[in-house]
Protein backbone atom coordinates (compact mmCIF):
# COMPACT_ATOMS: atom_id res chain seq x y z
CA UNK A 1 0.00 0.00 0.00
CA UNK A 2 1.25 3.35 -1.12
CA UNK A 3 2.32 5.71 1.91
CA UNK A 4 0.02 8.68 0.10
CA UNK A 5 -2.98 6.32 0.54
CA UNK A 6 -2.50 5.04 4.00
CA UNK A 7 -1.98 8.98 4.88
CA UNK A 8 -5.27 9.64 2.84
CA UNK A 9 -6.97 6.75 5.35
CA UNK A 10 -6.20 8.29 8.40
CA UNK A 11 -6.99 11.80 7.22
CA UNK A 12 -10.27 10.61 6.52
CA UNK A 13 -10.99 8.62 9.78
CA UNK A 14 -9.90 11.38 11.41
CA UNK A 15 -12.15 14.12 9.66
CA UNK A 16 -15.10 11.29 10.59
CA UNK A 17 -14.33 11.51 14.12
CA UNK A 18 -14.17 15.36 13.92
CA UNK A 19 -17.57 15.47 12.47
CA UNK A 20 -18.65 13.32 15.48
CA UNK A 21 -17.19 15.73 17.90
CA UNK A 22 -18.90 18.82 16.54
CA UNK A 23 -22.11 16.99 15.99
CA UNK A 24 -22.05 15.74 19.77
CA UNK A 25 -21.59 19.42 20.38
CA UNK A 26 -24.71 20.53 18.91
CA UNK A 27 -27.28 22.59 21.32
CA UNK A 28 -29.97 19.72 19.94
CA UNK A 29 -29.48 17.60 24.09
CA UNK A 30 -30.22 14.41 22.53
CA UNK A 31 -26.86 14.23 20.51
CA UNK A 32 -24.84 14.95 24.03
CA UNK A 33 -25.62 11.14 24.21
CA UNK A 34 -23.58 9.75 21.71
CA UNK A 35 -20.24 12.12 21.81
CA UNK A 36 -17.14 10.36 20.71
CA UNK A 37 -15.54 10.37 24.47
CA UNK A 38 -18.41 8.94 26.38
CA UNK A 39 -18.42 5.82 23.29
CA UNK A 40 -14.77 5.11 23.64
CA UNK A 41 -15.26 4.95 27.98
CA UNK A 42 -17.94 2.17 27.11
CA UNK A 43 -16.20 0.37 24.41
CA UNK A 44 -12.84 0.55 26.53
CA UNK A 45 -15.20 -1.20 29.66
CA UNK A 46 -16.60 -3.77 26.64
CA UNK A 47 -13.09 -5.32 26.80
CA UNK A 48 -13.38 -6.51 30.11
CA UNK A 49 -17.02 -7.59 29.95
CA UNK A 50 -17.30 -11.50 29.56
CA UNK A 51 -20.89 -11.06 28.61
CA UNK A 52 -19.80 -8.57 25.64
CA UNK A 53 -17.47 -11.90 24.43
CA UNK A 54 -20.09 -14.22 24.79
CA UNK A 55 -22.29 -12.04 22.61
CA UNK A 56 -19.82 -11.50 20.26
CA UNK A 57 -18.79 -14.80 19.69
CA UNK A 58 -22.28 -15.89 19.35
CA UNK A 59 -23.63 -13.28 16.72
CA UNK A 60 -20.31 -14.59 14.29
CA UNK A 61 -21.60 -18.34 15.26
CA UNK A 62 -25.10 -17.05 14.00
CA UNK A 63 -23.27 -15.27 10.76
CA UNK A 64 -21.28 -18.19 9.60
CA UNK A 65 -23.70 -20.79 10.15
CA UNK A 66 -26.18 -18.37 8.14
CA UNK A 67 -23.98 -18.08 5.13
CA UNK A 68 -22.34 -21.88 5.14
CA UNK A 69 -25.96 -23.18 5.04
CA UNK A 70 -26.74 -20.12 2.18
CA UNK A 71 -23.10 -21.18 0.29
CA UNK A 72 -24.36 -25.14 0.51
CA UNK A 73 -27.06 -24.66 -1.24
CA UNK A 74 -26.71 -21.50 -3.61
CA UNK A 75 -23.63 -22.48 -4.83
CA UNK A 76 -24.68 -25.58 -6.25
CA UNK A 77 -28.43 -23.83 -7.41
CA UNK A 78 -26.23 -21.10 -8.64
CA UNK A 79 -24.22 -23.82 -11.04
CA UNK A 80 -27.13 -25.30 -11.91
CA UNK A 81 -29.21 -22.49 -13.08
CA UNK A 82 -25.67 -20.87 -14.93
CA UNK A 83 -25.20 -24.51 -16.89
CA UNK A 84 -28.77 -25.66 -17.93
CA UNK A 85 -30.78 -22.74 -19.95
CA UNK A 86 -34.01 -24.43 -19.66
CA UNK A 87 -33.76 -24.29 -15.74
CA UNK A 88 -32.15 -20.49 -16.02
CA UNK A 89 -35.83 -19.76 -17.98
CA UNK A 90 -37.81 -21.89 -15.63
CA UNK A 91 -36.86 -20.07 -12.11
CA UNK A 92 -35.69 -16.59 -13.43
CA UNK A 93 -39.00 -14.91 -12.79
CA UNK A 94 -39.52 -16.84 -9.53
CA UNK A 95 -36.06 -16.72 -8.19
CA UNK A 96 -36.46 -12.54 -8.85
CA UNK A 97 -39.51 -12.21 -7.20
CA UNK A 98 -38.14 -13.82 -4.10
CA UNK A 99 -35.16 -12.67 -4.13
CA UNK A 100 -37.08 -8.61 -4.06
CA UNK A 101 -38.87 -9.75 -1.06
CA UNK A 102 -36.62 -7.86 1.88
CA UNK A 103 -35.65 -11.17 4.23
CA UNK A 104 -36.79 -9.05 7.27
CA UNK A 105 -39.93 -9.48 5.89
CA UNK A 106 -39.71 -13.37 6.63
CA UNK A 107 -39.42 -12.89 10.38
CA UNK A 108 -43.03 -13.77 11.46
CA UNK A 109 -42.66 -16.91 9.14
CA UNK A 110 -39.64 -18.01 10.49
CA UNK A 111 -40.59 -17.46 13.95
CA UNK A 112 -43.75 -19.80 12.95
CA UNK A 113 -41.88 -21.91 11.77
CA UNK A 114 -38.72 -22.49 13.89
CA UNK A 115 -40.11 -20.83 17.64
CA UNK A 116 -37.87 -18.91 19.46
CA UNK A 117 -34.32 -18.68 19.63
CA UNK A 118 -31.59 -18.74 17.31
CA UNK A 119 -33.50 -20.73 14.42
CA UNK A 120 -35.29 -17.68 12.86
CA UNK A 121 -32.25 -16.09 12.86
CA UNK A 122 -30.65 -18.70 11.35
CA UNK A 123 -33.18 -18.80 8.45
CA UNK A 124 -32.90 -14.81 7.77
CA UNK A 125 -29.35 -14.77 7.64
CA UNK A 126 -29.46 -17.98 5.53
CA UNK A 127 -32.26 -16.15 2.72
CA UNK A 128 -30.84 -13.14 3.15
CA UNK A 129 -27.10 -14.61 2.00
CA UNK A 130 -28.54 -16.87 -0.38
CA UNK A 131 -29.33 -14.35 -3.17
CA UNK A 132 -26.15 -13.30 -4.04
CA UNK A 133 -24.38 -16.15 -4.27
CA UNK A 134 -26.91 -17.98 -6.33
CA UNK A 135 -26.85 -15.14 -9.04
CA UNK A 136 -23.16 -14.58 -8.96
CA UNK A 137 -22.18 -18.38 -9.02
CA UNK A 138 -25.18 -18.44 -12.21
CA UNK A 139 -23.61 -15.08 -13.88
CA UNK A 140 -20.21 -16.61 -13.35
CA UNK A 141 -21.13 -20.28 -15.35
CA UNK A 142 -22.44 -18.58 -17.74
CA UNK A 143 -19.79 -16.01 -18.41
CA UNK A 144 -17.70 -19.51 -18.34
CA UNK A 145 -15.74 -20.01 -21.76
CA UNK A 146 -17.59 -22.51 -23.96
CA UNK A 147 -14.39 -23.21 -25.81
CA UNK A 148 -13.14 -25.06 -22.31
CA UNK A 149 -16.51 -26.82 -21.87
CA UNK A 150 -16.40 -28.41 -25.49
CA UNK A 151 -12.81 -29.19 -25.21
CA UNK A 152 -13.40 -30.81 -21.66
CA UNK A 153 -16.33 -32.91 -23.34
CA UNK A 154 -14.10 -33.74 -26.50
CA UNK A 155 -11.90 -35.56 -24.06
CA UNK A 156 -15.01 -37.66 -22.80
CA UNK A 157 -15.91 -35.70 -19.86
CA UNK A 158 -19.48 -36.07 -18.65
CA UNK A 159 -21.45 -33.32 -17.35
CA UNK A 160 -20.39 -34.19 -13.71
CA UNK A 161 -16.57 -33.82 -14.70
CA UNK A 162 -17.32 -30.80 -16.85
CA UNK A 163 -18.69 -28.98 -13.50
CA UNK A 164 -16.03 -29.75 -11.05
CA UNK A 165 -12.51 -29.82 -13.26
CA UNK A 166 -14.28 -26.84 -15.81
CA UNK A 167 -17.12 -24.61 -14.33
CA UNK A 168 -16.29 -24.68 -10.73
CA UNK A 169 -12.87 -23.34 -10.98
CA UNK A 170 -13.76 -21.19 -14.14
CA UNK A 171 -16.41 -19.35 -11.74
CA UNK A 172 -14.06 -19.27 -8.25
CA UNK A 173 -13.78 -15.49 -8.61
CA UNK A 174 -17.51 -15.18 -9.17
CA UNK A 175 -18.26 -17.60 -6.27
CA UNK A 176 -16.29 -15.26 -4.41
CA UNK A 177 -17.96 -12.35 -5.50
CA UNK A 178 -21.22 -13.59 -4.13
CA UNK A 179 -19.82 -14.74 -0.63
CA UNK A 180 -18.28 -10.95 -0.39
CA UNK A 181 -21.58 -9.40 -0.86
CA UNK A 182 -23.31 -12.21 0.64
CA UNK A 183 -21.36 -11.51 3.99
CA UNK A 184 -22.43 -7.77 3.71
CA UNK A 185 -26.19 -8.52 3.38
CA UNK A 186 -26.08 -11.39 6.12
CA UNK A 187 -24.62 -8.94 8.42
CA UNK A 188 -27.12 -6.08 7.98
CA UNK A 189 -29.16 -8.46 8.85
CA UNK A 190 -27.90 -10.57 11.45
CA UNK A 191 -28.42 -7.13 13.94
CA UNK A 192 -32.04 -6.69 13.90
CA UNK A 193 -32.72 -10.09 13.32
CA UNK A 194 -31.07 -10.47 17.25
CA UNK A 195 -33.60 -7.89 18.07
CA UNK A 196 -36.25 -10.69 17.82
CA UNK A 197 -36.37 -13.41 20.55
CA UNK A 198 -32.74 -14.06 21.37
CA UNK A 199 -31.19 -13.00 24.40
CA UNK A 200 -27.50 -12.76 23.64
CA UNK A 201 -25.82 -11.04 20.11
CA UNK A 202 -24.63 -8.09 19.47
CA UNK A 203 -28.25 -7.22 18.20
CA UNK A 204 -29.61 -7.88 21.21
CA UNK A 205 -27.05 -6.28 23.69
CA UNK A 206 -27.82 -3.04 21.65
CA UNK A 207 -31.23 -3.66 22.46
CA UNK A 208 -31.17 -3.86 25.70
CA UNK A 209 -28.49 -0.99 26.29
CA UNK A 210 -31.27 1.15 24.64
CA UNK A 211 -33.58 -0.08 27.03
CA UNK A 212 -31.79 1.09 30.05
CA UNK A 213 -31.06 4.58 28.08
CA UNK A 214 -27.08 3.57 28.26
CA UNK A 215 -27.00 5.34 24.83
CA UNK A 216 -22.89 5.20 25.07
CA UNK A 217 -23.08 1.67 24.61
CA UNK A 218 -25.50 1.65 22.38
CA UNK A 219 -23.14 3.76 19.90
CA UNK A 220 -19.92 1.60 20.91
CA UNK A 221 -21.73 -1.53 19.78
CA UNK A 222 -22.24 0.15 16.76
CA UNK A 223 -19.05 0.98 16.08
CA UNK A 224 -17.99 -2.77 17.23
CA UNK A 225 -20.57 -4.18 14.59
CA UNK A 226 -19.29 -1.39 11.89
CA UNK A 227 -15.30 -2.66 12.37
CA UNK A 228 -16.26 -6.41 12.41
CA UNK A 229 -18.21 -5.92 9.17
CA UNK A 230 -14.64 -4.60 7.75
CA UNK A 231 -11.98 -7.33 9.11
CA UNK A 232 -14.70 -10.34 7.96
CA UNK A 233 -14.77 -8.58 4.94
CA UNK A 234 -11.43 -7.60 4.03
CA UNK A 235 -9.97 -11.71 4.16
CA UNK A 236 -12.38 -12.35 1.76
CA UNK A 237 -11.45 -9.27 -0.53
CA UNK A 238 -7.46 -10.21 -0.78
CA UNK A 239 -8.46 -13.63 -1.65
CA UNK A 240 -10.51 -12.05 -4.72
CA UNK A 241 -7.47 -9.79 -5.47
CA UNK A 242 -5.21 -12.72 -5.56
CA UNK A 243 -7.31 -14.92 -7.91
CA UNK A 244 -8.19 -12.60 -10.32
CA UNK A 245 -4.73 -11.13 -10.64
Amino acid sequence: MKPTAILFYAAGCFGSLLLWWFFSQSTDSSLHRFNPFDTWSALVSFISMPKFWQGLAESLQRLAVGIGIAAAIGIPVGIVIGYSSIVFELTYIPFQFVRMISPLSWTPVAIILLGIGSGPVYFLVSIAALWPIVMNTAAGVRAADRQWIEVAQCLGAGHLQTIWFVLIRSTLPHILVGLQLALGVAWIVLVPAEMLGVASGLGYMILDARDVNDYASVMALILVIGFLGICLDLPLKMLLRKISF
